[in-house]
């Protein structure tokens, strides 16, 4: 199967680059999907069709298998602690959509992973409205001087100064008590 040729446009049916492209995936992985049976496809003289109707029903499952057992909480004993830094920093007015675009950006470019962080999670608040909340949890054991954590952090503002108002942000730091 050729992959290069696009299909002539029928009414009611996308190409596979097509559908890749309005799913998020690869192409490959539209075939993939179209082998398993898991996304209706139709062939057509040396190419795959997959029905519009369908794709607008299709829903990814998630990645990885579904947890059987929730994690039990734990405390941290000895040398094993963990300590949380936390800023709220509200976006820049109309930013919302480049924020996202950026931080597809930084997620694609794997930038700022800040080594030592066992736990990364960066959310959209639902108060106050455009507010984004940055939760980093560092291992006691491997988390770099302050000097360096403050490099760290100074390349990211730097990276989103643009879409993030950090002259207004909030920071939190402290142990943790209780983690899963």
């Amino acid at each position: 199967m050729d992959e290069s040729i696009d299909l002539p446009r029928m009414q009611g049916y996308v190409s596979v680059k097509e559908a890749a492209k309005i799913l998020g995936l690869s192409a490959r992985t539209i075939y993939d999907y179209v082998d398993e049976g898991r996304l209706p496809g139709v062939r057509v003289a040396d190419v795959i069709a997959i029905p519009e109707d369908e794709l607008r029903k299709f829903k990814r499952e998630p990645p990885g298998r579904p947890r059987k057992i929730t994690p039990l909480w734990r405390i941290s004993s000895g040398n094993n602690e963990q300590f949380m830094t936390v800023i709220l920093v509200q976006e820049r007015a109309g930013q919302h959509e480049a924020l996202v675009r950026k931080l597809e950006r930084i997620r694609q470019r794997k930038e700022h992973l800040f080594p030592g962080t066992v736990l990364r999670y960066l959310a959209q608040s639902g108060e106050p409205q455009g507010q984004v909340v940055l939760v980093l949890v560092w291992r006691g054991t491997i988390m770099p001087d302050e000097a360096t954590r403050e490099q760290e952090l100074k390349a990211f503002r730097q990276a989103l100064d643009d879409v993030l108002d950090w002259d207004t942000a909030q920071y939190k730091n402290g142990q943790v008590l209780m983690h899963t």
